[in-house]
């Protein structure tokens, strides 16, 4: 069994499939009562389970074994970044950021945005489906786009860092933080955050540093 299934409807020991789930497992892969899956919710959990019954729009399996996936555990790292223009590159970064682990996705509205939008759900399936092709159980919390200066002034994290462009390059990230507490980085749009974000972030505790020369 190398593939994911995503549902949160787990009740004691039974977990409902989600319709597109379902289809997919009993249309394409033409399972049947009796065979067995591997489930995940989202936040680290693995359920091999056993088809009950072959209905599309009430998929009930039983859960045979339940696992944690602790491995995959890391400190908590939190990328807020400026939608870039192309949807195509942000479902890309979407699901890079899956794939590395990510635990949580902002996006903020600024100054120099190109988008001022994003589609979330689109984007929220697009991470399910990284999920399952990466077997990973974990998914990113993903939150809605909010003016930057909303952001700045909610950003609860422990350390909290700002990439920009300028003459004089700031300390790389990977020597800035550590990697024992949780930690925010701003990503900037394509035009990168103007004087008055910067000094903004820096008032709110945001340090400066380079993402690399590239």
């Amino acid at each position: 069994m190398d593939q994911y299934f995503y549902s949160t409807n787990i009740v004691n020991d039974f977990i409902i499939l989600p319709e597109a789930e379902a289809h997919h497992a009993l249309k394409v892969l033409r399972k049947k009562v009796g065979d067995t899956i591997l489930i995940v919710d989202g936040e680290g959990s693995i359920y091999e389970s056993t088809f009950e019954n072959e209905d599309l729009h009430n998929c009930k399996l039983r859960i045979n074994i339940k696992y944690r996936d602790d491995k995959t555990v890391t400190s908590g790292i939190h990328i807020a970044i400026a939608p870039t223009k192309s949807h195509d590159r942000l479902e890309w970064f979407i699901e890079k950021s899956v794939e590395l682990g990510i635990q949580e996705i902002s996006f903020i509205d600024t100054g120099n945005s190109v988008r001022k939008n994003i589609k979330l759900n689109r984007i929220k399936k697009n991470a399910i489906s990284s999920m399952k092709q990466s077997l990973k159980s974990r998914l990113p919390i993903i939150n809605d786009i909010v003016p930057f200066r909303t952001f700045l002034n909610k950003c609860i994290n422990s350390q909290k860092f700002i990439a920009y462009l300028d003459e004089k390059e700031g300390p790389h990230l990977f020597k800035q933080a550590n990697k024992a507490q949780d930690i925010c980085v701003l990503i900037g749009p394509e035009g990168d955050f103007n004087a008055l974000e910067i000094e903004n972030a820096k008032g709110l505790g945001f340090k400066r540093v380079s993402l690399g020369t590239s």
